[in-house]
């Protein structure tokens, strides 16, 4: 087994990875496999993905973290749903985090298909199945304080500041015996095998390890720049390519509720994400530059919001979404930002490092000299997961009726759909999503992830047969979860 890992890079990437990794490898605390995060003073942290999903809870357990401590160090909220508002001309649906009754869904399903043939209400299937829904409707807490960390009856993620979740997890991971390094990368030795052999850094020390990690962001300073290892690009079915953000601070304007879930509102050329953190809302107008400037996407994300937001700071920020052709080539593995990056839509940024690090942890202990089968494994992994997002958001692009720019009738055309994705949506005019329809077991977007959206958006199967299936109530469940929880405002005020 390997003895020694170079993380270089640090931001939530490096530094979920690099405590994943301690937490998993190290757990009886000998410090069996040294691992050292080597971070520039210099470069900034890109840090706008500030939206998470429910996964982050087992990572953030595993890592040995309390919630509230957690929460109170990166002016976290709740995250319970998504709300998108206007994909479809007039209309709103949400995609919450719970489905109620799951082992049910084939005939329940077919019953609330059979009653609203036309759907007419686009949030209406959400309302039947999910007490987040109406929950987060009223602004309620899916959990109170006196419940353990992490504990809940219902999934939840969190809205966070990155650059303080990474200031805690550097001094978590630190306090646990992660080494760290505060130093400029200035070159990389690989040998004729195509193996990193040395990092060097600006205060002349010699970096060696038996496996580096590259967590340097879009530079890929590693994996990309030394080591040559192509993308695969994605732009021909996610179009956006490009973001400004905004932070819009509680003493220049504060809404009237804090909302426990992100609003994805489109856009003539995209759309743009809404958070509530604790002292703060974050924005970002994610765009495609094909059909809008950088001046024009400013001025419009500022009149959108408000009088309030002209005179505040925004970033611009470029991307392509794509993945890594071998997110692992030779010794090196790329996490985060270097090994890929799809537009945030459905917040899946942080979840792309979280599943390559897990990954990672459970392949590491059984890495011998030739790690070629291992890092095949990992690839395919990564590949099927990337797979999963890019199907699972182009999805929300395609089913749109929107008609009043440019941008959303190109999105709508074949050419931008996935042809596996096409294929479903063939299969499911004739009936609703069903795990067997898919090649591989779904990570991060279970079914009913699909089905919100399928039924959010107005696409539903025709002439299905009766199943005999009731739609269930929750008017008990729901006035049973009112009376337990806090209102989300008066949870965060707990937290102060």
């Amino acid at each position: 087994m390997i003895k020694s890992i170079l993380i270089v890079g640090g931001g939530s990437a490096g530094w979920i990875t690099a405590n994943l990794l301690n937490a998993s490898l190290n757990k009886d605390g000998n410090g069996q496999i040294a691992i050292t995060l080597l971070e520039s003073p210099d470069i900034p942290k890109i840090g706008v993905g500030e939206a998470t999903v429910p996964n982050i809870r087992q990572t953030l357990y595993d890592i040995g973290l309390n919630e509230y401590d957690f929460m109170k160090a990166t002016d976290a909220t709740f995250k319970t749903m998504i709300r998108f508002v206007d994909w479809r001309v007039n209309s709103y649906y949400d995609h919450p985090f719970d489905r109620c009754f799951p082992n049910e869904t084939a005939s329940q399903v077919h019953a609330w298909l059979q009653k609203n043939p036309d759907i007419t209400d686009q949030n209406e299937f959400a309302e039947a199945f999910s007490l987040l829904t109406h929950l987060s409707n009223s602004s309620f807490a899916p959990k109170t304080t006196e419940m353990d960390s992490f504990q809940s009856p219902f999934p939840y993620a969190y809205h966070l500041d990155a650059f303080k979740l990474a200031s805690y997890l550097t001094a978590h991971g630190k306090r646990q015996g992660i080494h760290h390094h505060i130093a400029n990368v200035t070159d990389v030795k690989v040998d004729e095998a195509g193996f990193i052999t040395k990092v060097l850094s600006d205060d002349e020390t010699e970096h060696s390890a038996d496996l580096y990690i590259d967590c340097t962001g879009f530079k890929s300073i590693l994996h990309k720049q030394k080591l040559k290892i192509k993308s695969k690009s994605f732009s021909k079915y996610l179009l956006c390519d490009r973001a400004v953000a905004m932070n819009v601070p509680y003493d220049v304007y504060q809404p009237e509720k804090l909302n426990p879930f992100t609003t994805s509102t489109a856009m003539p050329a995209g759309w743009i994400w809404d958070i509530v953190l604790q002292n703060r809302r974050g924005l970002g107008y994610v765009y495609s530059s094909q059909f809008e400037t950088r001046e024009g996407a400013e001025k419009t994300f500022r009149e959108k919001e408000g009088v309030h937001a002209q005179n505040l700071s925004v970033q611009h920020i470029n991307f392509q979404s794509q993945c890594s052709e071998s997110a692992w080539s030779g010794n090196c593995v790329a996490i985060g930002l270097s090994g890929g990056f799809v537009e945030p839509l459905e917040s899946s940024g942080i979840y792309l490092v979280e599943f390559a690090a897990k990954t990672l942890c459970g392949l590491v202990p059984y890495i011998q000299s030739n790690m070629t089968s291992i890092a095949k494994t990992f690839n395919r992994q990564m590949g099927l997961v990337y797979t999963e997002i890019l199907e699972y958001l182009n999805l929300h692009y395609c089913l749109s009726n929107r008609t009043d720019s440019e941008f959303w009738r190109e999105v709508q055309k074949s050419e931008h759909i996935l042809p596996s994705l096409q294929d479903k949506l063939e299969l499911w005019k004739t009936k609703p999503p069903q795990q067997s329809d898919f090649d591989h077991l779904l990570h991060l977007f279970p079914i009913a992830s699909f089905e919100y959206i399928l039924f959010g958006m107005g696409y539903k199967p025709q002439n299905l047969p009766d199943f005999g299936g009731n739609i269930p109530n929750l008017s008990e469940a729901i006035s049973h979860s009112i009376e337990r929880l806090p209102k989300h405002i008066e949870f965060v005020d707990q937290l102060k």
